[in-house]
Order: C-alpha cells, then structure tokens, then sequence
C-alpha cells in the first residue's frame, strides 16, 4: 500500500510542470485567439457591405456571375474565404461543394474553441489538487513556506484556468453568431440565385 502511494505521489509530482506549462501555452494561444477576434470584429464592417450587396443584387435578380463578382470584392470573413474556396476549386460549378467546406472550416475553427472551454478548467483543476499534496504535507511538519508557495501555485492556476475558459467560451459565442449568420445567407443568396443564360 506504501508503495501504491509513492508511486502515485511521483506520477502526480510529475505531471505539475507539464500541467503548467500547458496553462501557459494555453494563455498565449488564447492571446493570439482574442487578437484574431478584434480583427475579425474590425472586418464586420467590410464583411457587412459585401453581404447587404449581395442582398440587393438578389432581390434585383441577379445571376451567379454578378453574385460572384461582388463576392470577388470580399477581403475578410467568410465570404472572402468562399470566394477563395471557389478560386480553387474552378467556379461556380463547384459552389454547393464549396458552401459545404466553408461550413466544414467553420465547424473546424469553433470545435478548437470548445475544446480550449473545456480544457483549461480541467487543467487548471489539475493545477490546483497537485500542489495541495505537497502543502499539507508542509503543514503537517510546520514548514509554511512550502505550505504559501504550493498554495499560491495551486489558487493561480484554478484562476487563470476558469479565466481562460471564460475567455474562449465568449469567442466561441461571438464567433458562432457571426459565423452562422454569415453561412446561412451566404448560402440562401447563392442557393437562390439564378444561372447565367446559355447562348
């Protein structure tokens, strides 16, 4: 039984460190992720404008090739990553198979978001319970130096973990309403619009 409790206290005593240090590169990707967010939300702007004119030109009856010349003019977000998509598959022959990806990346970029909501706080969980080990054994012998320092690691990292979840839960709101919005119209305007005329 000794033994069983020595090797579980080494298993644990090793993992603090990568447990750490997992929460910080979580910290600097959640940084990059938050900087990627204002950038997006600079661009709503431009993305609006190519939406509302292909709104117009959709109620004016426009055919695919207006549609996807204004679409041609999108620079940020979604639409500017459909036309891309589009670019590389050869036109608008391809435009179901293209909505269909563009639906699939989105899915992609917020399924990394829920996975960081979800993780941090186990990490940060993790980061915690480890160095109470330590800090009660510190207790027991009156050494409260290392009681301070394991109990400062271990309230730090349940902190930044819950902040780190609560940051990338809100970018993941953000950017699902924005992106569903997006997605549903791009794809409405282009499942609606007519085909040129042949000659």
């Amino acid at each position: 039984m000794k033994l069983l409790e020595q090797l579980l206290s080494l298993i644990s005593e090793a993992v603090l460190l990568p447990t750490l240090a997992a929460i910080i590169i979580l910290v600097a990707w959640s940084a990059m992720l938050l900087g990627g967010l204002l950038r997006e939300w600079l661009g709503r702007r431009q993305v609006g404008a190519v939406i509302t004119a292909l709104r117009r030109a959709h109620v004016e009856g426009a055919d695919q090739v207006r549609m996807l010349s204004i679409l041609s003019t999108a620079t940020t977000g979604l639409p500017a990553r459909l036309h891309q998509l589009l670019s590389q598959w050869g036109g608008a022959g391809d435009l179901a198979h293209c909505l269909v990806d563009l639906e699939i990346e989105v899915a992609s970029s917020l399924s990394r978001l829920t996975w960081m909501t979800r993780i941090a706080p186990m990490l940060g969980l993790m980061g915690t319970l480890i160095p109470l080990g330590p800090a009660l054994t510190g207790l027991a012998s009156g050494d409260l130096a290392t009681l301070s320092s394991n109990l400062v690691v271990a309230f730090t990292a349940t902190v930044v973990g819950v902040l780190l979840g609560c940051c990338s839960y809100t970018m993941n709101l953000v950017r699902k309403n924005w992106y569903q919005r997006d997605l549903s119209t791009l794809e409405h305007l282009f499942a609606n619009a007519s085909k040129p005329a042949l000659p």
